[in-house]
């Protein structure tokens, strides 16, 4: 297997980043075992129900975790994946695979035969964790016919008391191998292999290490003003690089609680924020729209929530401002799993900035708009895709900057404004049409619950706007009234929709990613 090793950071870059102190020498498995030592009795992870283990009892089980790999002879540069749901067992199995030195490998709870195929032909991961069945499906089946299908047999621990295959996380557990484990791991090197989580065709293999992510989240609680007194709530999978980092990696870092939200309810959501006074999460439109409605509809609010980090799909200024509403704070931002967050509003931004744009880029970071497409330079930035020259020479330049394939606009405060994706856009009779502008648009309509647009085949025109809608319940719209309403607001004609999808749902990625390729594919079937 080819090493995972930074392979776009120069020399100079790193030493700068290190003698600025962006980049240091403490690792997420450090931090835990001081937060451990320093309170032992505080909570470290709640489960939606309230069941929790506090960071003295989340040290112990993951060191107990880590020797229990170490004694397999798993650790340093091995890759583990880690599939597994919201739940206590998977902050305790994610710190100890870090603990042991190896390479974490979060993966989404629904992947399927396709994409741990990938997984392991890619990443020929040396042990895997996952559970037993979850949401009735079998993943002790997928792995077994999966290590049959690609050769890759990693040791397999099934978060089960009674599997039918692997070794019982209990038994891990039962065990004390403390002894086989290093006592840290080096920052720089690679911690983290995050596969991208399905906008595209052939997911990226991205390398992070505790260098760029522990910097991003010292610099997102410095810069959204968090303190001690904040409790983190993630709803986002932990499979996903916005529940893993600035979920789990940001709330053991800063010895915070983190409440966990397994299978995504707004109707629980409500309960668990107001139950544990959640303060801070980071997840996407989805999880956001769908709070702000419940709230609504049960007529209490959620204003503990000061700082809900929202981004990954567009977030409509009406939602914005719907959110501030019902007490919460929404903080538009914007990021990916190559830089993770690259541009965030503040709490004390204005609040025209708040409501129309992405936010201001974090401290350290440079972002600059070059021909409408972003590119980001800084400690945040990952250090490279794994086995992939061809995208890895594409996306990084040799002074350390990652281009984006994003469209935006960066305004004379500095406050970048997304407005679509280079490959999204809609070319129509040679005309460009960014979809973001329509989304947001389309999306303020009463009778509009979410929208997508995309550009259709046409003979003529190469490609004709449509626009894909699911409706408010019992609502109706039709194409005439659509165009109507962007004609009065000034959308020039060649921008209009010339199709209108009634959905019942838009496909999304786990964490609330709008899926195109998806829509497109499944309005070719339909034609």
């Amino acid at each position: 297997m080819t090493a995972l090793t930074d392979v776009v950071t120069s020399d100079e870059r790193r030493l700068a980043y290190l003698a600025s102190g962006a980049w240091d020498g403490v690792t997420l498995p450090a931090r835990a075992a001081a937060h451990a030592s320093d309170r032992p009795d505080d909570r470290a992870v709640i489960a939606e129900g309230g069941a929790h283990v506090t960071y003295a009892e989340l040290w112990d089980r993951a060191a107990r975790v880590a020797g229990f790999l170490a004694a397999e002879g798993i650790g340093t540069g091995d890759v583990v994946s880690v599939q597994l749901p919201n739940r206590i067992d998977t902050a305790v199995v994610a710190l100890g695979v870090l603990t042991a030195g190896a390479v974490i490998n979060p993966l989404l709870p629904n992947y399927r035969a396709r994409e741990l195929a990938h997984v392991f032909t890619t990443a020929r991961p040396r042990a895997i964790f996952t559970p037993s069945v979850h949401r009735e499906f079998d993943h002790e089946e997928l792995v077994t016919t999966t290590a049959t299908a690609t050769g890759c047999t990693p040791v397999h621990v099934v978060c089960d008391p009674s599997p039918r295959h692997g070794v019982a996380l209990d038994d891990v557990l039962a065990r004390d191998d403390r002894a086989a484990c290093p006592t840290d791991r080096d920052a720089g090197a690679v911690s983290e292999l995050i596969f991208t989580s399905g906008t595209e065709a052939t997911p990226k293999a991205i390398m992070h290490t505790e260098q760029t992510t522990n910097f991003s989240v010292r610099v997102a609680a410095s810069d959204l003003g968090v303190t001690g007194d904040d409790v983190v709530w993630m709803p986002s999978p932990l499979g996903h690089s916005t529940g893993f980092n600035y979920g789990l990696r940001f709330a053991l870092y800063h010895g915070l609680p983190l409440v966990l939200q397994d299978r995504w309810d707004p109707t629980v959501a409500v309960d668990v924020v107001r139950r544990e006074r959640c303060s801070y999460t980071l997840a996407a439109t989805t999880f956001l729209r769908e709070l702000v409605v419940e709230s609504a509809r049960r007529g209490v609010p959620v204003d503990s929530l000061r700082c809900f980090g929202c981004g990954g799909a567009p977030v409509p200024p009406a939602l914005v401002e719907e959110g501030e509403a019902h007490g919460v704070q929404v903080l538009r931002l914007y990021g990916s799993t190559e830089v993770l967050v690259a541009t965030w509003n503040r709490p004390d931004a204005p609040r025209p900035a708040r409501v129309h744009t992405d936010g201001r880029a974090m401290s350290g970071v440079e972002v600059e708009v070059r021909d409408g497409e972003i590119f980001t330079r800084g400690p945040n930035t990952c250090v490279g895709f794994f086995a992939d020259p061809e995208r890895t020479g594409t996306t990084f330049d040799a002074d350390g900057w990652v281009r984006s394939g994003d469209l935006a606009t960066l305004d004379a405060e500095g406050n970048l404004t997304v407005v679509g994706r280079k490959k999204e856009l809609i070319i129509r009779g040679g005309m460009n049409i960014t979809p973001r502008e329509l989304e947001d648009l389309i999306g303020g309509f009463d009778e509009v619950r979410t929208v997508a647009v995309v550009g259709t085949p046409d003979e003529r025109l190469g490609e004709v706007v449509c626009a894909c809608v699911v409706p408010e319940p019992g609502a109706t719209l039709t194409l005439a009234a659509v165009v109507d309403r962007l004609r009065d607001v000034g959308v020039a004609t060649y921008k209009l929709p010339q199709r209108l999808e009634l959905l019942t749902e838009l496909p999304t990625t786990a964490s609330g990613k709008i899926q195109k390729h998806e829509i497109l594919r499944r309005l070719e079937e339909r034609a």
